[in-house]
């Protein structure tokens, strides 16, 4: 097999053409790293990140792996810089399940290759962080295994998803809601769409995109401002601005509200890929009538059933409201590894991840 790092975005481009139907052909598979996705990511930082994708192909030059990292930076007591590699479009976008894309017929060979190719270049890299993996995919245990043989230090951790399957019918799923907490759904939809101004309006015409994302973004901002936090990250308005047109024709897009009074109060955005639905953004309205979020979403998993979707994922956390919709716990995983370099290993000598407060994260994009 041959490598390759391709640091120019003009050398990157080439790669649209193998690129979905490599992931398709791997256990990686997911709409965060589609070429879709990654795109309207690099459109909307407008390149400001440096490329750094580790290519493999095989002897007939047919594209077998792929570790899409961009460059990034870590610092030690906002002292010492790690140049850190990450997964491309995986911060200001939701995305969650960052991986190395190989084919499934050479899948340890193809990490094993990029190990290599990575070992090569060791001198360009300190750190490489790919927080919430999947566990069920087993490439986990391929990356940790070449890592081990290549004399990488790295650590991994365990991390949880929440995630449920969905029936074929409407009536199948309501059955896991016993008693009172059925009727309080019911109780809560029959009041909420007798309502004269309650609308539900669900996005059919790609005109009106920009007016579900203003709403959208409006009641994000709102509740940062609310709780006192940062708000909104920079660039994710504009990341999904192009996404959303890059999907709607492609019929992958969900995204359904509630109006009061023409005002939308809860809000839901979505995408179906492989027939399952990921919860990609939500937002509500504080002050909204009670129980305006809870119908939202059950009208989604009902239109997501009628429609025959397979699956409703949650994303990233297994808390306890998840649990109340049927979710069960997936494991996943957040990996760190270490270029073997002395200053890389005198770092992961100590249990420190950069979620911590001595290894943060600087100029992030």
């Amino acid at each position: 097999m041959k490598s390759q790092i391709i640091s120019r975005w003009s050398d990157f481009d080439q790669l649209k053409e193998g690129w979905d139907a490599l992931l398709k052909n791997s256990w990686a598979d997911t709409v965060f790293l589609t070429w879709d996705w990654i795109q309207a990511w690099r459109e909307a930082v407008r390149e400001a990140v440096e490329s750094f994708v580790v290519v493999v192909r095989d002897d007939k030059g047919d594209l077998v792996g792929l570790a899409p990292f961009y460059m990034a930076e870590l610092r030690l007591l906002n002292l010492v810089s790690f140049r850190t590699l990450r997964v491309m479009a995986d911060y200001a976008t939701g995305a969650e399940y960052p991986d190395w894309i190989v084919s499934r017929h050479v899948e340890k060979e193809a990490v094993q290759a990029i190990v290599s190719a990575l070992l090569k270049v060791n001198g360009r890299w300190d750190t490489i962080w790919m927080p919430h993996m999947t566990g069920w995919t087993g490439n986990i245990e391929n990356i940790s295994s070449a890592c081990q043989a290549g004399g990488l230090p790295h650590r991994y951790r365990a991390t949880r998803f929440g995630y449920f399957d969905l029936p074929e019918t409407m009536a199948q799923f309501e059955a896991h809601f016993f008693g009172e907490r059925l009727q309080e759904l019911r109780d809560e939809r029959s009041a909420l769409l007798c309502r004269e101004d309650v609308e539900i309006i669900r996005c059919t015409n790609k005109a009106d995109l920009p007016g579900f994302l203003d709403a959208l973004f409006e009641l994000h901002d709102r509740r940062w401002s609310l709780a006192g936090g940062a708000g909104r990250k920079p660039y994710e308005a504009e990341f999904y601005r192009l996404f959303v047109q890059r999907v709607f024709d492609e019929g992958l897009l969900r995204l359904a509200a509630i109006s009061d009074g023409g005002k939308i109060e809860a809000i839901q955005i979505g995408t179906i890929y492989n027939n399952h639905y990921l919860l990609l953004q939500e937002a509500l309205n504080s002050d909204a009538v009670p129980g305006v979020g809870e119908v939202l979403r059950t009208l989604v998993i009902e239109d997501c059933i009628n429609a025959g979707v397979k699956g409703y994922d949650f994303l990233m956390g297994a808390d306890e409201e998840k649990r109340r919709w049927g979710a069960e716990e997936r494991s996943g995983y957040d990996l760190f590894i270490g270029s073997p370099n002395l200053k890389t290993r005198l770092l992961f000598s100590k249990e420190i991840w950069p979620t911590g407060r001595f290894l943060t994260q600087s100029n992030q994009n």
